[in-house]
């Protein structure tokens, strides 16, 4: 992933604020903006994910279909 880096203005609920906080404060990160990187990455990575399980299941349905197809035709 690029160095570049873009600020991202965002507002979330105090009860967040408080969480996040304590992850920097157990160590788990070293900011609030390197956990929400992380968690920047983690949605990122699910949508993929998930973009990528649908098409290898239309791909899965087209292939059983065609085979199908062939099938009955032979």
């Amino acid at each position: 992933m690029s160095t570049d880096r873009q600020p991202v203005p965002v507002s979330l609920p105090s009860e967040l604020v408080r969480e996040l906080d304590k992850l920097v404060e157990e160590g788990q990160f070293g900011s609030r903006s390197e956990a929400l990187r992380y968690g920047a990455r983690l949605v990122v990575r699910e949508e993929f994910q998930k973009r990528l399980h649908e098409q290898t299941s239309e791909e899965a349905k087209d292939d059983i279909e065609e085979r199908l197809d062939r099938k009955r035709v032979s």
